[in-house]
């Protein structure tokens, strides 16, 4: 199924980074022929002394606030000869972008996450984090790493390369899709990779063949207890390469006929914790996205949403889109 975004929103913090959302939703936005959004989130945090009293006395700081940025989005925009439709909102950043989100029926969101370690990255981070979990639609993390400063905003964003992982879930398909979308219209090579995690080798103890053999163990020869481990690691071995065919059967049947038309795409079975599998993978192909699917909205699904997401999210030196199925 192909997908073509026809709202996309660039969530602007005027951080250096700022041309780096920039880029992508420009390059994006053209690609699909989508509209576009730029979204500022003023802070409801105001500065107060020790005595509890804010240091901001006048009361209509909140609108001046909204005015304020609402005038640095419209020059940035003609600065940058960008065709966009403005939004500011006022509350905690990751909620009022996902409720701007909903309201103005966006199909992908666009912010950047800062890197940094310690509070520093705690603090900066946890909006990208907490969008990850509530976010109802996909969302493009892009790295601002301090040593990769975008000066001026670039003409125009070049995806060669595509990772996408597949366990073969919903979600999973889900992203499968949009990333054969993006590889469509940016006419790249698309990868298809599924982790297994390491399945550790069948080692009998001789307690473990007394069971199995059962009777009287006085007659054992260690050729024999020899050939038992020999004949369980070769079953092993010959179930592990029957699943590996299974799932590169079941990876490029993903891929539609007519999409090979223009797509050639390529199947990978990796082994290993899949966050640094993906990862890893990713660095040494020059990957120049990694698209994953994420799961529900469960209190449960928010707790555990991440344990491969966030990390390929924090560690990935490439963007990484992050799209969930909505029920």
């Amino acid at each position: 199924m192909r997908i073509k975004p026809k709202k996309i929103m660039c969530a602007i913090d005027f951080s250096d980074f700022t041309n780096i959302i920039l880029a992508y939703g420009k390059s994006l936005a053209s690609e699909f022929g989508s509209t576009l959004y730029l979204c500022h989130i003023v802070s409801g945090a105001l500065m107060v002394s020790s005595f509890g009293h804010s240091y901001i006395a006048y009361t209509d700081v909140k609108g001046d606030r909204i005015r304020h940025a609402k005038d640095r989005l419209k020059k940035i925009a003609e600065a940058s000869d960008i065709d966009c439709e403005i939004i500011v909102s006022y509350g905690h950043a990751a909620d009022e972008i996902d409720q701007t989100a909903r309201k103005n029926n966006v199909d992908m969101v666009i912010a950047a996450t800062h890197g940094g370690s310690g509070i520093k990255r705690f603090l900066i981070g946890s909006v990208t984090d907490r969008l990850v979990k509530i976010l109802s639609c996909p969302l493009l993390v892009l790295h601002a790493r301090e040593n990769h400063l975008v000066s001026a905003i670039e003409e125009s964003i070049k995806l060669k390369r595509i990772l996408v992982g597949c366990d073969f879930s919903p979600d999973s398909k889900l992203a499968f899709d949009y990333a054969l979308s993006l590889a469509q219209e940016f006419q790249t090579q698309l990868y298809l990779a599924h982790v297994t995690r390491p399945t550790e080798q069948i080692k009998l103890t001789a307690s473990d063949y007394m069971k199995i053999q059962g009777g009287d163990y006085t007659r054992w020869a260690r050729s024999e207890y020899l050939n038992l481990q020999k004949d369980a690691n070769n079953e092993d071995l010959k179930e592990r390469s029957n699943l590996s065919s299974r799932l590169e059967k079941q990876l490029s049947s993903m891929v539609p006929e007519e999409s090979r038309n223009w797509c050639t795409p390529v199947t990978i079975l990796l082994e290993g914790q899949p966050y640094k599998k993906l990862i890893d993978y990713a660095v040494q192909k020059e990957v120049d996205m990694i698209v994953l699917g994420v799961h529900g909205h469960s209190l449960l699904e928010q707790f555990l949403v991440g344990s491969t997401t966030d990390r390929v999210i924090s560690r990935a030196s490439c963007p990484v889109l992050v799209v969930r199925k909505i029920s």
